[in-house]
């Protein structure tokens, strides 16, 4: 190429005044490229392609008009550089040159796959993270409500928060010196009557102050308090059945419609395996765990069990529990009939 024919070129290639078809060429790029990235008819090489077999052939055109021109001659220099066939051959280098910029960013893909797909895998961690957060926001409550639940009350006003101190000593802390203690400010601060209240306080002061002296604590503060639920337990406690006899009659005298006073079942359990074996002492006290049964499932048919407990969740269904006994004791009591009168037709 001659140096006179250089200024010609230069002019073809890059004009004074930047042709509309070079800015439509860069922008075909782009378009292109994202053409490419929605489609899967058009590839990116595809379009380098396409746009470099438009530059080729425009150029060859173009350029052979460029070393015929007089350039000498502005008028046919201004013709040549401003020629439809100039202005295609500017389309296809400025949209294979932007094509080959996106080629090469987007390593053999489109540019706009490679970004679009970043931006996906950035939002899907995004999503993950935020997901990750949530999962641990939802943990810490969790532990958080854990951890409440097993918080000591600092300063109990109520039965429900010495006990609750109580229950955490015990079962948590294992810890009955500060059970027993948190139990006793609980009876001489507050009125109770709950059954579960009372069988804590005998297991946790039989380890702190020993069998007898809780016993004997259990009936003065009940005396002291009128509370039933102590001499229930101290009952079914007791050294004897005698004793666990006098116990509980006090109850009934201080609470007629306790309903445990009248049934309960370890006490009752405790009686079965002290009865003689004869048919007589068994009759005699199954017809005794009828009565008890008649009147605990009254009352307890009236006073759902949960009132006598501060955790009654943890409690069995004492009302189906009651009703079952109450069927089996009446068999029993009538098969033991039968065999009375059948030992009287035998002359016994």
């Amino acid at each position: 190429m001659t140096s006179s024919r250089w200024p010609v070129v230069r002019r073809i290639l890059w004009p004074e005044r930047a042709s509309l078809f070079v800015i439509i060429g860069g922008a075909a790029g782009l378009v292109g490229d994202i053409t490419g990235f929605f489609s899967e008819l058009v590839s990116p090489l595809m379009l380098v392609l396409v746009s470099g077999a438009i530059a080729a052939v425009a150029s060859l055109l173009c350029l052979q008009r460029a070393f015929l021109v007089d350039s000498a001659n502005e008028q046919a220099v201004s013709d040549v550089v401003q020629c439809r066939v100039c202005d295609a051959m500017r389309f296809g280098l400025f949209a294979l040159a932007a094509f080959l910029l996106l080629f090469a960013v987007g390593k053999d893909k489109s540019a706009t796959e490679v970004i679009a797909s970043k931006l996906g895998l950035i939002h899907e961690d995004v999503k993950q993270i935020g997901s990750d957060v949530g999962q641990l926001r939802d943990d810490v409550s969790e532990i958080s409500d854990i951890a409440q639940s097993q918080k000591i009350v600092s300063k109990p006003k109520t039965a429900a928060d010495y006990f609750r101190n109580a229950w955490i000593y015990s079962n948590i802390h294992r810890d009955s010196q500060r059970s027993y203690e948190s139990l006793q400010a609980m009876y001489e601060n507050t009125d109770v009557q709950k059954l579960d209240a009372a069988d804590l306080f005998y297991s946790t002061g039989v380890q702190v102050a020993g069998r007898n002296a809780v016993l004997k604590e259990m009936e003065e503060i009940a005396t002291r308090r009128n509370d039933p639920s102590l001499l229930v337990v101290a009952g079914r406690n007791a050294v004897d059945i005698a004793e666990g006899d006098r116990l509980i009659a006090k109850a009934l005298a201080m609470a007629p419609d306790y309903p445990f006073a009248h049934w309960d079942m370890q006490r009752f359990t405790a009686i079965a395996a002290g009865t003689p074996p004869l048919p007589a002492a068994q009759k005699a006290m199954m017809e005794q765990r009828v009565a008890g049964l008649e009147k605990f499932t009254a009352i307890i048919d009236e006073h759902p069990t949960g009132r006598y407990f501060f955790l009654p969740q943890y409690q069995p269904d004492y009302g189906m529990l009651a009703r079952q006994n109450l069927s089996s004791a009446r068999q029993t009591v009538e098969n033991y009939s039968r065999i009375e009168e059948k030992l009287k037709k035998l002359g016994h």
